[in-house]
């Protein structure tokens, strides 16, 4: 599993948090970063009993997979299921409907990875070890209010 995969899944538990949501772990599903498994995943989720009305993807392909499901099974995007992917790689803003997400500093990211590389290559200690760069929520139309109060 990608380790990136903690860092994602504490984000969604502390926005849960901070919004007073109670996690609950019978409605998360893990798609291991692949459209294919996540294709998967999202079938046993939005065919449940108790299917959300949102789902958040840790990553765009998998939110890609996710609204290829919904639609299969009948679904709007996103009159019936809002998609929040993350990463905002290029089929995020050419998909239809465009497809909210999270965008990471890539260039930045490098750059910094980088920096790291040639200060451990040059035999010195980095400053740190660990960055984290500010995200940005990228908007655009797999979001919307949920229809009724009477699905989660």
């Amino acid at each position: 599993m990608h380790l990136t995969y903690s860092a994602r899944d504490a984000g969604y538990r502390r926005a849960l948090a901070d919004s007073g949501i109670p996690y609950d772990a019978e409605i998360v599903r893990v798609g291991f970063y692949e459209q294919d498994a996540a294709r998967t995943a999202a079938l046993s989720l939005l065919e449940s009993p108790r299917r959300p009305t949102a789902v958040f993807a840790a990553n765009d392909l998998s939110a890609i997979g996710i609204i290829e499901v919904a639609r299969e099974i009948g679904l709007e995007v996103p009159r019936d299921l809002s998609v929040i992917g993350f990463d905002d790689v290029l089929e995020a803003s050419r998909m239809s409907p465009p497809l909210t997400t999270i965008r990471q500093p890539m260039r930045r990211l490098g750059a910094a990875a980088m920096s790291l590389l040639a200060t451990l290559m040059n035999g010195e200690e980095p400053p740190e070890r660990h960055l984290r760069l500010a995200t940005q929520l990228i908007p655009r139309a797999t979001t919307a209010p949920p229809r009724s109060s009477g699905q989660r």
